[in-house]
Parts: C-alpha cells; sequence; structure tokens
C-alpha cells in the first residue's frame, strides 16, 4: 500500500487511508507498507542483530531486545502500525515485551521433505463453533530487516484464508489436539487457493491477522533473513485481569528500560506476558 511523504514524514495515515488499510487487513488479512522505515536505521538494526546471533535464542530475546536501537519508537510504538491497531482493536490493545524476532537461514528445522514449512495459522478462531469469522483480534507487525526476495525466502501466504472457519471436530491424538489451530492446511488443500509471496524491501511494515494461512519458505541464500515480530492483542483477551498491570516486575523488564519507554509505549507493554 503506498502513502505520500507527508503521512511517512507526519507518522500518520489519512483518513482515506486508514480506512482503505483497515479494509484491506479486514477483507485479505494483511496490509504491507513498503519502505516505511529509513533503510540506514534499518541497517543498523540488522547489524545489532546479527553481532548477536551466537547468543541463545531466548538470550537474545531477553536481553538483546531490552536495549538501544531495538527500543526505537521506529519498532516498538511505530505510530502508523498503531494507528491502524487502534482502529481495528479498540483503544486498550496491549503487546508484551521483549518481542521476537523471526529467522530463516539455508538449513532450518522447519523445512519438510518438500523443503517448505508447513502451512498454518499463528492463532485460531474464537468461537469457531459459530461457523463465522469475527472481528480481528490479534494481529502481528512485522519489520523485515532485509529484502525479502524469493531466493531468501520470502513469506508464503494466503490472502483471505483468515475469514475461513472450519467444522469443529475433536482431535483424534494428544498431537492433534495441542496444534488443532496451527496445523490446518494440508498440501492438497493449500494448492486449490491463490497464494502470494510476500516480495518486500527491507524497512517495510506488514500487519497481519494471526489467522492467515501462511508459511516461511527455504532460503536458498548465505544470509539470514530476519525480521522483528510484535504481537498485539485486544483487550479481550485479557479480560479476566490474569495479567495485571501491577505485576510488571514480574516480566523481567528492567526498571532502567521500564523508565525508558514513552508513556504509549508503558501503556501498550503494561501487561506482563504468562508462560
Amino acid at each position: 500500500m503506498e502513502i505520500t511523504v507527508t503521512e511517512k514524514e507526519q507518522g500518520k495515515l489519512s483518513e482515506k487511508n486508514l480506512d482503505l488499510a483497515c479494509q484491506k487487513l479486514s477483507e485479505i488479512g494483511y496490509v504491507i507498507f513498503e519502505n516505511l522505515l529509513p533503510l540506514e536505521f534499518v541497517e543498523k538494526v540488522r547489524k545489532e542483530f546479527e553481532n548477536n546471533e551466537s547468543l541463545p535464542e531466548g538470550e537474545i530475546q531477553r536481553n538483546h531486545f531490552f536495549r538501544g536501537l531495538f527500543l526505537d519508537s521506529y519498532i516498538i510504538d511505530n505510530p502508523i502500525a498503531l494507528q491502524i491497531i487502534e482502529a481495528m482493536l479498540g483503544t486498550k490493545f496491549f503487546s508484551f515485551l521483549p518481542y521476537g524476532c523471526n529467522t530463516t537461514r539455508r538449513e532450518s528445522r522447519y523445512w519438510n521433505d518438500a523443503e517448505k514449512q508447513w502451512i498454518h495459522r499463528d492463532s485460531g478462531h474464537l468461537f469457531p463453533e459459530l461457523g463465522m469469522a469475527l472481528p480481528v483480534t490479534k494481529i502481528v507487525v512485522n519489520i523485515p530487516l532485509v529484502d525479502f526476495t524469493l531466493e531468501n525466502g520470502a513469506t508464503e501466504i494466503w490472502p483471505g484464508s483468515h475469514l475461513i472457519v472450519d467444522p469443529v471436530t475433536e482431535p483424534k491424538t494428544e498431537n492433534e489436539a495441542l496444534f488443532k489451530d496451527y496445523h490446518v492446511c494440508s498440501e492438497e488443500r493449500g494448492s486449490t487457493f491463490p497464494s502470494v509471496r510476500m516480495v518486500m524491501p527491507a524497512g517495510s511494515l506488514v500487519l497481519r491477522d494471526m489467522r492467515c494461512w501462511h508459511r516461511a519458505m527455504p532460503n536458498y541464500t548465505d544470509q539470514v533473513r530476519p525480521m522483528t515480530a510484535m504481537v498485539y492483542f485486544h483487550r479481550l483477551h485479557n479480560m479476566t485481569g490474569i495479567q495485571g498491570e501491577n505485576e510488571r516486575r514480574n516480566s523481567g523488564i528492567p526498571d532502567s528500560v521500564w523508565q525508558s519507554l514513552s508513556d504509549k509505549s508503558q501503556q501498550i507493554y503494561r501487561f506482563y506476558p504468562m508462560s
């Protein structure tokens, strides 16, 4: 989706483009803004990420993503992303720190015999027994730190698949019960629906309904293909009050980091993640 130079500089979509972005997210399941972040900034983040790739994954997210460029407003409270999220999820949406970072490389544990990740969705439907898709309640925001190409494994996605609600069936095995909302589509079924590859330049911004079918594709290059991943939730996912605002200290966010966050970020990341 294209936006004006003024919108990019001010970090705010016009009413027309905001409506269009929300329409795309509702009908197609995702929206992409190409070249939204400054390339020099993205390059610095990529280098900082690669400098710490030798650390265990949990340590990278817990320690590394709590400092420097990883807490920049371009990433954790991107104004255009938040404008759309607020329009879709309401003013009380929330997220968690540290956020994630998805990567693929030439050799990946995800590839199956066909050298492709299985087709899946990251979140199931609320009340699937109704047989209809409800409005979105979970949105993931991705920022590619390198160009996404066919060669390095640009994500494959099925437009409109977030609206597909399958009949509710009882899982036959424990493993099926564990992944019933995740691994939802066979290769044969996926081939009957049109899919696209999310080819886009570094520094683009992607908002995706987490119910969309998608998968990582093989990376045939020697360069790691990383992108940041932040999940935003509608307030109904915490209506029980399990994740209390007074329990932020349990999240592991250092006080110095918390005090450095803007008021907006403190509001968004006010809950501690449940294990």
